[in-house]
């Protein structure tokens, strides 16, 4: 997405404070993790090409991101003349096991080297190569939906958080794109068409 692409000042705000609620919910996730993981229990690890590609292809193939915007709760959000962010597993048998993060800015394709699956919550972690923070496939539990209230996450998400300049953290969610019915579209250039420059120049 190149510095040409808009969007509505108003809809600047609401991001903000969008993901100032979603920090908040991505330290108190991070928080259970650590719990979790000085807390005992088993775990399941894939840590070979097959048992890894094995494992993801267990897993929805294509993955929607899903925005926190003030006053529109959680959405599917399309910035200026581009698609919504989307994480596709790469499975096929003559490469290695990975994912790509489609129209995600700076995220391109990643292998997978390994999964570790808690035995007690069912979380999965990820180690992506390159390294890119931390990718965790949550089970939809209590505790999450009041980490994320009013969201209709069903079953399970994706988090992907990466440490940014000055201590902050990035943060994304993505839900089955079977589930993309439970979350409105929000398109910037519907919002304000000049913010974006005007009609799309293709």
């Amino acid at each position: 997405m190149d510095g040409k692409r808009g969007i509505s000042g108003k809809l600047v705000v609401f991001l903000l404070f969008g993901g100032a609620l979603l920090m908040w919910a991505t330290v108190f996730l991070i928080g259970l993790q650590q719990k979790r993981l000085h807390g005992g229990g088993g775990t399941d690890l894939a840590d070979t090409p097959n048992e890894v590609r094995v494992w993801l292809q267990a897993l929805p193939q294509r993955w929607s991101r899903v925005s926190l915007v003030e006053g529109q709760g959680w959405v599917m959000y399309v910035p200026c003349y581009s698609s919504n962010s989307e994480l596709v597993m790469r499975t096929v048998s003559d490469s290695a096991p990975g994912l790509a993060c489609e129209y995600c800015d700076s995220l391109d394709a990643y292998g997978v080297k390994d999964i570790v699956r808690s035995q007690k919550d069912s979380v999965w972690d990820f180690r992506l190569e390159p390294q890119a923070g931390s990718l965790q496939m949550l089970p939809v539990t209590d505790s999450l939906l009041k980490a994320f209230p009013e969201a209709p996450f069903r079953d399970r998400i994706m988090l992907w958080t990466r440490p940014r300049a000055g201590g902050k953290t990035d943060s994304m969610i993505f839900v089955p794109k079977s589930q993309e019915s439970e979350f409105e579209t929000l398109r910037a250039e519907d919002e304000n068409p000049e913010g974006c420059g005007g009609e799309d120049p293709d």
